[in-house]
């Protein structure tokens, strides 16, 4: 099966729809999971629901998360339907091979990350090595992964390795659009975060993560660059947020990253074990 099969099916303007075609996926997946929910207030006036997978082994082992949710009016197929996708055929996989792994798909993220702040205040941190955030991975030829000064730590360090990087063309920046990683900061748990783009915008994401937010905030040459990124076209509600421009090639490419590193962490554990 292609990782976009359930790329038109998760790609729904209706907030409830796309809600429940979520779970409908999971189950005809045979991934069973754990609602988490909060019922409707003033920070989150629909709601919040996030779908907790059930773990297959109890060793701890990083969680792999991804928001469902979408710009209102937006079919969020780029942002973020792409990397559900991914994620649940990840999730298929290492479920196969009992290997330790947690999986997340937050609600609320385009409205203040509510539901991975849920889910982060109530977390066993004993169970989780780190957190792996995918948003926006089905567009461009380049696998960005933003440390967030993480990238030595044991839980995410295999993701931010050199030479698996270079292996599935992806880079390390500096800056990222904020997303659901944001959540875990201050927390024992190392968070990054993973995103797809296109080779041209990696020189303006550098430019981007020189930008401070001082006390009036970010400059209006920050806002300027971001526009100008091709990527900005197939997120938020951009035009090219729909599923004819998802790439199964970059959808591939992030899916062949995650579990290489994945591999060669265990190959690496194994052999410090073993000696």
């Amino acid at each position: 099966m292609e990782l976009n099969h359930y790329l038109e099916a998760l790609s729904l303007k209706d907030p409830d729809q796309r809600r429940n075609a979520l779970r409908e996926v999971l189950v005809k997946e045979h991934l069973d999971f754990d609602l988490q929910e909060e019922p409707p207030s003033q920070k989150a006036p629909r709601g919040i629901s996030n779908y907790i997978l059930v773990p297959w082994n109890s060793e701890p082992g990083p969680l792999f998360c991804a928001h469902y949710d979408a710009v209102p009016g937006s079919f969020g197929a780029n942002d973020n339907a792409a990397a559900l996708c991914i994620l649940i055929a990840l999730a298929g996989k290492l479920k196969e091979e009992n290997f330790p792994a947690r999986f997340a798909f937050f609600d609320g993220e385009e409205t203040g990350n509510t539901g991975s702040r849920l889910f982060a205040a109530s977390m066993n941190h004993q169970e989780i090595t780190g957190v792996i955030n995918l948003d926006v991975c089905g567009y461009g030829d380049t696998i960005a992964v933003n440390s967030r000064g993480y990238e030595r730590k044991p839980g995410v360090e295999a993701f931010c390795r050199k030479e698996v990087l270079a292996d599935h063309n992806g880079v390390l920046v500096k800056y990222l659009p904020g997303s659901d990683e944001a959540s875990f900061s201050g927390s024992r748990t190392p968070a990054i975060s993973i995103a797809s783009v296109p080779r041209w915008d990696i020189q303006y994401l550098n430019a981007l993560s020189k930008m401070g937010s001082g006390l009036l905030g970010r400059p209006p040459e920050f806002h300027m660059i971001l526009d100008q990124m091709e990527i900005s076209t197939t997120m938020h509600g951009g035009y090219r947020d729909t599923p004819e421009w998802v790439e199964l090639a970059a959808m591939n490419r992030i899916y062949d990253y995650l579990t290489d590193a994945l591999h060669r962490s265990f190959d690496k554990k194994k052999r410090f074990l073993l000696f």
